[in-house]
């Protein structure tokens, strides 16, 4: 496994944004909001330094007027299927995280708590078109050792695991998930001694589990299937002991009335919000009232959570609460304007409830949910713009003391910010206090003035956001 040289962006780009159009969707820079949240000094001053992260833009149908791309910018932590990406491990008190570097190869650092320093990053292995959908994901085991599932965009997914536990510096090639395929690997450990990952397999969303630490896997299952729609989820795995519960929220994308069909591209009719989950490692599935499913669930007999209209759904995330409910973070937006709101339906005991949050204009804005305890609920994501209807923005801090009911922005993370923020991904595991969430920055704007993506993080503790440093742009094992 041998790193990439650095910054052939211009080489490859064209590939890259031709293979996104099929699928991929749209650009999100929030736009402002009045409110009484604590302000937050001026950041720019903290990005200097070499480019941490991969830049990326994808879509040209349907792009908001005036503008080239669907979407652009800083893609280092891309994207929202992508999870988990950050996993707290308790044993070492180190936080593990994976991301896309400058020339979108798969690397990995972590945080020691104790130490208070970052690992140098090591590069895991490559990707050859500079496509942020073929971003890693992140696995620990109970046992300690590391994997990561990265390359897939239609592709096989590609898999290596750590020569020892919690040690970022020794890896091998595992067995890879070689359906021909898959997009969004996303892995959890629900039972002992065995890996359980749920990903696209286009047009549907399946699974496959390993008992041998992933030097083998089972046959694929089937567990959503449309007829004439593909699949976007979000899944969580639970904690504590096993088995362990894992929760899947997704949207279908495609069909619409006929005017739609006429006058929206494929990626901008995606629909609805649907559930399910397992309580015993993937065996049985059930909808939110315990009643089971027949697998594959399809669209007539899946649980829809939220029907979204003509608007399109762009899931972000989904995070349980200390009972184990399920909450789901969204966007419901006007594709025609990416006037966006964001929601959150959660399931705090008998049937639903869905709840606004914030308003932004691009649906590409991406959050992460944090649920620190029953009254204590936290959303970070770019909610006011710092570059007019594109992706990202400014990090704001969205609190609800009622399980989720009502939402008051209580505190700007950043400001001041010459380009945008975007892409916040939650740390499994819940962390500590100090490393709750990371993202990416960098210049939303097509042409960009900087290709230079910067790593950040937060956590209450802090205070305030920090920018990501880490030594060099990562080492091949």
């Amino acid at each position: 496994m041998t790193g990439l040289p650095q910054n052939r962006f211009a080489a490859v780009v064209a590939g890259a944004l031709g293979a996104c159009l099929g699928v991929a969707g749209a650009c999100c820079a929030a736009q402002g909001q009045e409110n009484a949240a604590s302000p937050a000094a001026s950041t720019e001053d903290r990005f200097t330094g070499p480019s941490q992260g991969v830049w990326y833009a994808c879509g040209t149908a349907n792009a908001y007027p005036g503008k080239k791309y669907v979407y652009s910018g800083p893609m280092a932590t891309y994207c929202a299927w992508h999870r988990p990406i950050a996993v707290y491990a308790p044993a070492v008190r180190k936080t593990f995280f994976v991301f896309g570097n400058p020339d979108n190869a798969p690397a990995i650092s972590d945080y020691d708590h104790r130490a208070k320093r970052f690992a140098p990053p090591v590069v895991l292995g490559t990707n050859p078109d500079m496509d942020a959908h073929r971003n890693p994901t992140l696995l620990i085991d109970e046992a300690g050792f590391l994997y990561v599932f990265y390359g897939a965009h239609g592709h096989p997914t590609r898999v290596v695991k750590s020569r020892s536990p919690y040690d970022v510096s020794g890896w091998s090639e595992a067995a890879a998930i070689d359906d021909p395929g898959t997009s969004y690997p996303q892995p959890w450990q629900l039972c002992e001694r065995e890996i359980f990952v749920s990903f696209r397999q286009s047009p549907g969303w399946c699974f496959r589990k390993s008992t041998d630490g992933a030097s083998s896997w089972e046959p694929t299952v089937n567990l959503i299937r449309f007829a004439d729609a593909r699949i976007y989820a979000v899944s969580i795995g639970g904690t504590g002991p096993f088995p362990r519960a894992v929760h899947v929220a997704w949207s279908k994308l495609g069909g619409g009335t006929p005017e739609e069909v006429r006058t929206k591209h494929l990626w901008a009719r995606r629909y609805d919000v649907y559930y399910a989950r397992s309580d015993d490692g993937g065996t049985t599935w059930k909808r939110s009232d315990g009643s089971e499913y027949t697998l594959p669930i399809t669209e007539e007999t899946a649980e829809k959570v939220y029907e979204s209209g003509e608007h399109g759904v762009w899931l972000k995330d989904i995070q349980l609460d200390p009972r184990g409910n399920p909450y789901t973070l969204f966007l419901d937006a006007d594709v025609a304007t990416y006037e966006s709101t964001w929601k959150v339906a959660g399931r705090p005991a008998e049937g639903w409830q869905i709840s606004d949050v914030a308003q932004s204009d691009h649906m590409y804005d991406a959050g992460g949910l944090v649920i620190l305890g029953e009254d204590d609920f936290r959303i970070y994501g770019p909610t006011t713009g710092s570059q007019a209807h594109e992706d990202g923005g400014e990090i704001e801090e969205w609190t609800s003391s009622d399980r989720g009911r009502t939402w008051t922005n209580t505190k700007h993370l950043t400001a001041g910010s010459r380009y945008s923020h975007n892409q916040v991904k939650v740390v499994f595991n819940r962390g500590e206090s100090d490393f709750r969430v990371l993202w990416s920055y960098g210049d939303s704007v097509y042409p960009p003035a900087t290709r230079d993506v910067y790593l950040c993080r937060y956590g209450e503790a802090a205070g305030t956001f920090e920018r990501i440093t880490l030594a060099g742009s990562g080492a091949s094992p």
